[in-house]
């Protein structure tokens, strides 16, 4: 079976064909040394590789950090596709595996393949888990794509542009920045930018830190969430143990927020003459309103891809449908 994955390093997405349907799932990477008590409750995930044993948690606050470029080739990465594969809902069964590398890890500096990232990476996932009490996926193949670049290839070919028209892809995951210019309808890719210490992850970092502040040091994960549901004050309630301090926690995820926005403006100043951007990634509603603050375009000219974190695996198993 075919599985196209955009393996991040905060969610890993997947997309697949089911009696010729597009089918998706997103699964959280949150994992952490040890294995939980199996004997209550669903969903105990404890997973063995080589010789170190490994869980999935949600809330803990000892989950291993994923948001470095290095997660893309080690045991995190290798959990974090086998745990969303026996989350999306299919049967353990061998698969062949499409997925992907950020822009600065996929080219080299000439803007050639990397062929040794790519191997790498292929090589990583081809490594046999352990699944206690459980069984796995088998991973038959790999394949490997850049990021963010096919994430545009169904709305491109809905606006059909010129042959001269320019678009800028902006991909902002949790540890990555990854940019590229399209011209026409993929006729031509002028350049590519990718900076792997530019990413969501500095808004969860300080999510955290103020959530410590306000005695609710947690995961990364939940950090994630007190992000997206920043302005639900029901939802900061029920999270945050110190109440005096929601504001705080709420005013300190919004200066990040900006700030984040300001590096991806200032990274991309080089990319301000085209035609139109298209944001993609679990980042872009963060970033929206300073790129349109920062380009030169009609307010219709710069948009969020239809389900911007799912966009690059549903893409590519799209692409991969195509060819």
């Amino acid at each position: 079976m075919n599985i196209y994955c955009d393996d991040g390093s905060t969610n890993v997405k997947l997309a697949w064909f089911e009696n010729n349907e597009l089918m998706t799932s997103v699964s959280a990477n949150s994992f952490r040394h040890g294995w939980k008590v199996a004997d209550f409750g669903t969903g105990t995930f404890n997973y063995q590789v080589g010789t170190i044993k490994y869980t999935w948690d949600s809330v803990s606050r000892d989950a291993i950090p994923t948001t470095n470029v290095d997660y893309q080739y080690g045991d995190l990465n290798l959990l974090g596709v086998h745990h969303a594969l026996l989350n999306s809902g299919l049967t353990p069964q061998p698969v062949s595996l499409t997925v992907t590398l950020p822009l600065s890890e996929y080219y080299d500096h000439d803007c050639q393949r990397h062929e040794e990232n790519i191997q790498r990476k292929q090589e990583n996932l081809m490594r046999s888990l352990m699944l206690n009490r459980g069984e796995v996926f088998t991973v038959a193949e790999v394949r490997v794509m850049p990021e963010s670049l096919p994430a545009a290839f169904s709305r491109l070919a809905q606006l059909a542009p010129q042959a001269g028209e320019t678009t800028l892809i902006i991909d902002l995951g949790g540890t990555t920045l990854d940019a590229g210019v399209i011209v026409g309808q993929f006729e031509d890719i002028s350049a590519v930018h990718g900076n792997p210490s530019v990413g969501v992850s500095q808004v969860t970092r300080a999510a955290q830190n103020a959530l410590r502040t306000a005695e609710s040091e947690t995961s990364p994960l939940v950090a994630d969430r007190v992000i997206r549901h920043r302005k639900d004050r029901d939802f900061l309630n029920r999270i945050i143990n110190d109440s005096t301090r929601i504001d705080y926690v709420a005013r300190t995820i919004e200066d990040a927020i900006e700030s984040l926005g300001s590096r991806v403006v200032t990274e991309l100043t080089a990319f301000r003459n085209v035609n139109r951007v298209f944001l993609v990634g679990g980042g872009a509603s963060l970033i929206e309103g300073a790129v349109r603050k920062a380009w030169p375009l009609a307010p219709d000219r710069i948009e969020i891809i239809s389900d911007p974190q799912l966009a690059l695996a549903r893409e590519i198993a799209l692409y991969s449908k195509e060819v």
